[in-house]
C-alpha cells in the first residue's frame, strides 16, 4: 500500500469540513479534491483547503484516483454518493451515521461494496469516547453481572432542528428525524456495550406537536435476544443551555453503571460511576482499574456507604470523571486497519470491532423498526 492514501470528502457541510480538516493533518493521508453542490461552500471549501473542489461528484470520481473517500452528505443522501464511490473503485469507504435512512438503501449500499470489493465504515464517533469504552468495559468484563434492564437518553436544543444548518435546516430536519439523526447513536452504542445480544424487536410511540415539519420525538423499547430491554428516547425540542443531553444507565444483577455523557443541566462534566454488589473485593477492582489504564482511562476505586433502607451494605465502585486524556479519532483507528490489513488494528485491540458497513446496516434496520412501531402503534420485529 502507498501511503499517504489518496483521499477526497463527499459534502462540505460542518462534518465534511472537519473530516477534511483532519484528512489533510493525518501524516497517512492527503486530501485531494472533495465535492459540494453548493457554489458558495464550495469556494469557501477551495479557499480554506487549497484542493479542487467539485460541484459534482460523480465529476471527481471519474477525474481522481483515491483510495479513500469520505461521504459526508445529509442523512438521506449517503446511498447514491457511497454506490458511486464503489463503482468507481475506491477501495476504503467511510460513510457519515446514520448508514441511510431506509433498510433498503443500506442493503443496496452494502451490497455494491461488498460486489466492488470495498470496504466500508459507518462514522459512529462515540465509539472512541473514553468513558463509552468504559462503559462497554464495565459490561464485558461482567462487573455488573447480567444486563437486565436499561435506558438511554439523546436530547437536543430546538435550535438544533431549526437552525443548525442554516436555510436549509427545516428541509433537512423534515427528511430526516430524532429516530435517524440522534437513535442512530444510542442504537449502535447498545450494540457495541451488549455485543453479542442483538435487538429483535421494538416498541415505540412518537409525537407531533412542536415542530409540525418533523417529529418532536421518538419513545421506544429495545428487546434484546438475550433478555435485556433499553428503553431509549430522542427528542429536538428541549429549550436547555447546552446544544445536546446524553444520559445512559445500564442495570445488571450485580451492579449498575450511570453514564452522564453530556449533562443538561448545570452539571458542566460529563462523568461516569459503576457501582457493584459488595461481593467484588479489592484486588479485583484494582485490576479492573489497571485494564482501564491501558485504554487510557483514569478510574478510582471507591466503596461506598449507601443508605440504610437499601440495604446498608457497603458498594464498591469505580468512577470516572470529565478530564480524562483526549479521545482519539475514529478515522485514526480505521486508517489503522487499513494500514495493518486487520479488521480490529493493534491501536483498537481489547475494544470490539469498528463500526462497519454491517453494523451500519443493523443499525438503520432498529431505527427503521422504531419509525414503523411508532406509526403502527405495535411491536415491530427488527
Amino acid at each position: 500500500m502507498n501511503l499517504p492514501l489518496r483521499s477526497g470528502v463527499i459534502g462540505m457541510g460542518l462534518l465534511g469540513k472537519s473530516h477534511s480538516s483532519y484528512l489533510q493533518k493525518n501524516k497517512d493521508t492527503s486530501l485531494v479534491a472533495a465535492a459540494e453542490v453548493r457554489e458558495e461552500a464550495a469556494k469557501e471549501a477551495e479557499a480554506s483547503y487549497k484542493i479542487k473542489v467539485y460541484r459534482d461528484y460523480r465529476d471527481m470520481l471519474a477525474q481522481e484516483p483515491f483510495d479513500l473517500v469520505v461521504v459526508a452528505t445529509p442523512d438521506p443522501a449517503h446511498k447514491e454518493p457511497v454506490i458511486a464511490c464503489a463503482q468507481a473503485g475506491v477501495r476504503y469507504i467511510v460513510v457519515e451515521k446514520p448508514l441511510a435512512t431506509t433498510v433498503e438503501d443500506g442493503a443496496e449500499m452494502l451490497s455494491a461494496c461488498n460486489k466492488a470489493g470495498s470496504k466500508l465504515w459507518v462514522h459512529f464517533a462515540n465509539r472512541v469516547v473514553p468513558l463509552d469504552i468504559a462503559t462497554r468495559y464495565v459490561i464485558q468484563a461482567g462487573l455488573i453481572g447480567r444486563p437486565v434492564y436499561g435506558e438511554a437518553r439523546l436530547d437536543d436544543n430546538i435550535s438544533v432542528p431549526l437552525r443548525l444548518w442554516g436555510e436549509r435546516s427545516r428541509e433537512w430536519v423534515a427528511a430526516s428525524s430524532t429516530a435517524h439523526f440522534l437513535l442512530s447513536h444510542v442504537s449502535d452504542s447498545l450494540r457495541w456495550f451488549l455485543e453479542p445480544a442483538e435487538v429483535e424487536a421494538v416498541y415505540a410511540i412518537t409525537q407531533h406537536e412542536v415542530l409540525g415539519f418533523s417529529p418532536d420525538l421518538f419513545d421506544a423499547y429495545l428487546f434484546f435476544d438475550n433478555g435485556m430491554r433499553v428503553r431509549v428516547k430522542a427528542e429536538w425540542i428541549r429549550f436547555m443551555e447546552p446544544l445536546v443531553e446524553y444520559y445512559i444507565c445500564i442495570n445488571g444483577d450485580k451492579g449498575t453503571v450511570f453514564y452522564n455523557k453530556l449533562p443538561g443541566f448545570n452539571v458542566k462534566e460529563h462523568s461516569l460511576q459503576a457501582n457493584f454488589a459488595s461481593g467484588i473485593s479489592a484486588d479485583e477492582l484494582l485490576r479492573h482499574q489497571g485494564e482501564l489504564k491501558k485504554r487510557g482511562i483514569a478510574a478510582h476505586v471507591v466503596v461506598r456507604q449507601p443508605q440504610v433502607m437499601v440495604g446498608g451494605d457497603p458498594m464498591p465502585s469505580l468512577e470516572m470523571a470529565a478530564g480524562q486524556p483526549a479521545a482519539t479519532q475514529l478515522m485514526d483507528h480505521i486508517i489503522a486497519s487499513i494500514k495493518e490489513g486487520q479488521p480490529i488494528p493493534s491501536t483498537w485491540a481489547g475494544n470490539g470491532g469498528l463500526p462497519t458497513g454491517e453494523d451500519g446496516l443493523k443499525q438503520t434496520r432498529i431505527v427503521c423498526a422504531i419509525i414503523e412501531s411508532a406509526r403502527l402503534r405495535r411491536e415491530v420485529a427488527v
